[in-house]
């Protein structure tokens, strides 16, 4: 897949995770897509187009969602570069080794909004209904996590196989 149709993915995501994905109820807690795609990137792409890309991503988050600028571009950048050791050290087809780092993902994403969330508001909002919301979305990651990688790495490797036979 060229660089330009990852950009698209990433306005596709972006748009679908802001807008879409809160107006219907049902998927209020469900699959983070953009860390899935993240840990996709940081594990299946070139380390510089991951950086590039993940930057992208970030500074896009950061102009819609209206919090602290710069927040989603860390928390995208710490991931890409944390996981970058478990590149040469893991077996990523293995599943429990996507279960894993989604999850440490998915809590490090959480602990750094609410990090972000306290030194906004300058005190300390966590709620029940905050810490059950953050239990589905990662119930929702780690079912769904591994296959959303396995199918965007699929989809990656149908596109280069198509541009080589042409």
């Amino acid at each position: 897949m060229n660089p330009m149709a990852r950009i698209g993915l990433i306005l596709f995501l972006v748009i679908f995770q802001t807008t879409i994905y809160y107006a219907i109820p049902a998927l209020n807690h469900f699959v983070d897509l953009l860390i899935t795609f993240t840990i996709y990137a940081g594990l299946f792409l070139p380390f510089l187009e991951s950086i590039v890309l993940i930057l992208v991503l970030g500074a896009l988050m950061d102009s819609i969602t209206g919090g602290l600028f710069g927040l989603y571009l860390s928390i995208y950048f710490w991931i890409i570069v944390g996981l970058r050791p478990f590149v040469t050290l893991l077996n990523l087809k293995n599943t429990h080794t996507l279960w894993l780092l989604l999850g440490i993902a998915i809590g490090f994403k959480n602990l750094m909004l609410f990090i972000g969330t306290v030194a906004l508001k300058q005190e300390i909002v966590f709620s029940s209904e905050s810490f059950r919301a953050m239990a589905y979305q990662l119930f929702w990651t780690l079912a769904l996590g591994p296959f959303l990688i396995r199918l965007l790495n699929a989809m990656d490797s149908h596109f280069k196989v198509n541009a080589q036979s042409k």
